[in-house]
């Protein structure tokens, strides 16, 4: 082909056409133009494609790593809500002057239960030292950014400050009324903490006080935070699910 173009060149030039000549060299300008206007744009449609195939993956892999959030969550809500439970449950009692019995153990125990939350941070961190562009979608990309700030930041905080309250009780009010404090933190267990003398207990305006407040930072901490997230992880769900359907 370039055998023959050059030839046709040649003639032109030989029977000195050159107004012909001048019009075929800028025909011929085009055509490489056109040529080359191809090829990019055939290696740039490769390009996307590969940028598209990067992005189903990784967002395949955030699908994975929420769910696994989603599913610890769940988890933890069960904890959480025997918490909770054992708590309105010792207020209204011992506040009504209710006896001892034996299954006040289990409630007393239910209340030092520690709590906390987990992360799967492999594909966000996996991501960052990529590019987090690689998401095209802003909005989602922007909400993904969202959830995992604040799992690092404001939910890790919460945990560590809720930690934190069951750690100073245990050696400022447990250790006073109770048997024992550390077996109790064994969450996937029923655990027991047994009053060294309940009627004291009972009257006790620290441990009432602690008590009531404690079911407050039940909620802050751990409940509005654990709701927080959930909903977080709903909406961007349905984000990448429709993500993926696009790049399919």
């Amino acid at each position: 082909m370039i055998k023959f173009f050059r030839k046709i060149r040649q003639n032109l030039l030989t029977e000195n056409k050159f107004s012909k000549y001048l019009i075929y060299a800028i025909g011929e300008i085009i055509l490489v133009v056109i040529g080359i206007l191809i090829a990019v744009q055939i290696n740039n449609s490769n390009e996307n494609k590969k940028l598209k195939a990067q992005e189903l993956k990784i967002l395949m892999a955030f699908r994975e790593s929420l769910d696994a959030d989603s599913d610890y969550r769940n988890d933890s809500k069960i904890v959480y809500n025997k918490a909770r439970n054992s708590m309105d449950y010792l207020i209204i009692y011992m506040e009504n002057d209710g006896p001892y019995t034996d299954s006040l153990k289990y409630h007393f125990a239910n209340i030092a239960i520690d709590w906390g939350l987990t992360f799967d941070f492999s594909t966000y961190d996996a991501l960052k030292s990529k590019d987090l562009n690689l998401i095209s979608n802003e909005k989602l990309r922007s909400d993904i950014i969202g959830y995992y700030r604040y799992g690092e930041n404001l939910a890790t905080n919460f945990t560590n400050r809720y930690s934190g309250i069951i750690d100073d009780a245990s050696k400022t009010i447990f250790n006073k009324h109770f048997n024992q404090m550390w077996s109790a933190r064994r969450s996937n267990q029923q655990s027991e903490m047994i009053a060294n003398d309940y009627e004291q207990l009972k009257t006790d305006k620290e441990f009432r006080y602690f008590l009531r407040t404690l079911r407050n930072q039940n909620y802050w901490f751990i409940e509005n935070t654990t709701n927080n997230l959930n909903d977080r992880y709903k909406k961007i769900s349905k984000q990448i699910e429709e993500e993926i359907k696009k790049l399919k």
